[in-house]
């Protein structure tokens, strides 16, 4: 009876670690990404997105990247739009992250990049030992009050001072309406990044008014 009772005991024990590992496992899906990042950016959206050159770097294990960064010089890798011009520079991008929360795979961010600034609204993150993506629905508005609604993605590896091959993707959802004729059109695109390779740890957040160049949401 005793070894019917301490046989029964090990099977509940394993079944229960059996049950922890696949609740951790659920976190995400076989690529990688969370059920919020899925709803956030359809399948469409990511398969554009990758085939333009965009890494996207899947995990439950990203690195903490809470702080701030300058992505600089700032240049367009790939486009949808038809008369964008590879190669071109645009204002430096700053980025805050701040609240990460690994336990949720969430993260909150807000940046500068020319004359827009915006705060995330639903930020994701995911990702293994150094590499990882950050997925945000964000509000934008320019310095002259024009708004629109945009996914921004970033990828890149964390180090203790910067993070290493930093590449953005912004996606425009809504620029209701664009009556600045300043936001790029519903469902255009870019791929941008940190040509020299590096983005260092700032402690500016910004819009650089001083510079002549555009964000990278501009028509």
């Amino acid at each position: 009876m005793k070894r019917i009772i301490y046989l029964f005991w090990i099977a509940s024990f394993a079944l229960f670690i059996s049950s922890c590992n696949k609740d951790e496992a659920s976190l995400v899906n076989e690529d990688g990404l969370t059920q919020e990042i899925v709803n956030l950016v359809p399948d469409s959206i990511l398969n554009e997105i990758k085939s333009l050159g965009m890494p996207i770097y899947g995990g439950e294990n990203p690195p903490n990247i809470e702080n701030s960064y300058i992505a600089s010089p700032f240049v367009l890798k790939a486009s949808n739009r038809e008369y964008d011009q590879i190669g071109y520079t645009y204002s430096d991008y700053y980025v805050k992250f701040y609240n990460q929360d690994n336990s949720k795979l969430t993260i909150s961010m807000n940046y500068a990049n020319g004359p827009e600034t915006g705060e995330g609204m639903g930020s994701y993150i995911v990702g293994k030992d150094n590499k990882f993506t950050v997925f945000v629905e964000v509000n934008a508005e320019t310095e002259d009050g024009s708004k629109a609604k945009m996914v921004h993605i970033i990828s890149g590896e964390w180090t203790a001072d910067g993070i290493k091959d930093f590449y953005f993707a912004n996606f425009m959802l809504d620029n209701f309406g664009n009556p600045t004729g300043y936001w790029i059109e519903n469902g255009q695109g870019r791929i941008v990044y940190d040509s020299d390779g590096f983005s260092e740890v700032t402690d500016l957040i910004k819009s650089v008014k001083e510079s002549d160049l555009t964000g990278a949401g501009a028509k």
